[in-house]
């Protein structure tokens, strides 16, 4: 049977409006310091590349990414209204959104399974729609801000400053299981496996995610894909020149999505590919372009 999921994140806060408050500014002004340690790490365990081309300008202080010719550049249209998030993607207004197909992240190769985006924005909010392509759609994680990505999810990193150093991370699950956060990580080109430092402690509020199952949640063979929609709103992504973003301007985004065909093995698809098992190399992070 076909299910669907909505969760609306609008209500959730970290703390007394005084902290969040406080944590903005930090933020604001943590957006161009390259920092060490961590909360959390995934990590890249199948080897190494070459810096060469890493498409980080070391000259700049490592403040800015260069646009290497290889990135793909996404040209997101600004909408008229808001987007109806449903888990479906049935909106009228994804039908005209350019579609950015997954590849496998290792290689850039065909991923075994289809996966597909799509994003749209409005005045107030970014707009992002996965379609993954699954047999098997399964998940057991069900607390916000859990490890889903030892799972099955889609992810979406956002940087709207233009900084490899500071981006945001958020992750939905087939069960409608948000993780977010925003990432402060020192790394500057392909070989580098320094700790990043993931401040879980970030929540987009009013950020409202959608789940929808084509078929039976968590049974193997009994799918055929599954839906995510994401609606963020512009000022829970701190760091853009302009909000909302002003027709030219352009961000620096990657999407992938984890699958898990049985439970302890997964497969790693990605935008833009960083060639390597690891999500966490903002200097392959595809061209977001607004307008």
């Amino acid at each position: 049977m076909a299910r669907a999921v909505v969760q609306n994140n609008g209500a959730r806060t970290v703390g007394p409006r005084e902290d969040r408050d406080v944590f903005r500014w930090l933020l604001l002004l943590m957006v161009p310091v390259v920092v060490t340690g961590c909360v959390w790490v995934e990590a890249d365990l199948s080897g190494e590349t070459s810096p060469r081309g890493s498409g980080i300008d070391v000259r700049k202080g490592n403040l800015e990414m260069e646009k290497t010719p290889d990135l793909p550049v996404y040209h997101c249209k600004k909408v008229a209204r808001e987007v109806q998030v449903t888990g479906k993607l049935d909106d009228p207004l994804w039908n005209d959104a350019a579609i950015a197909k997954l590849v496998r992240a290792d290689n850039g190769g065909e991923a075994r399974y289809l996966t597909e985006a799509r994003l749209r924005y409005s005045d107030t909010t970014l707009y992002i729609g996965f379609h993954c392509v699954d047999e098997y759609v399964w998940g057991t994680r069900t607390e916000h801000d859990s490890d889903v990505w030892t799972e099955e999810c889609v992810e979406a990193f956002i940087c709207p400053a233009g900084s490899p150093h500071q981006y945001y991370e958020i992750n939905v699950s087939p069960k409608n299981v948000v993780f977010d956060a925003c990432i402060l990580n020192p790394r500057i080109g392909p070989g580098m496996r320094t700790p990043f430092i993931g401040l879980s402690q970030y929540t987009a509020t009013g950020l409202i995610t959608a789940v929808y199952v084509e078929g039976t949640l968590g049974a193997p063979g009994r799918s055929r894909f599954w839906n995510a929609e994401y609606a963020i709103p512009f000022d829970q992504l701190i760091g853009a020149p302009h909000v909302p973003p002003e027709p030219g301007d352009e961000w620096r985004l990657n999407l992938y999505r984890i699958d898990s065909p049985e439970p302890g093995k997964q497969e790693f698809y990605a935008w833009s590919p960083p060639k390597i098992i690891d999500f966490h190399t903002p200097w392959r992070f595809g061209i977001l372009r607004f307008g």
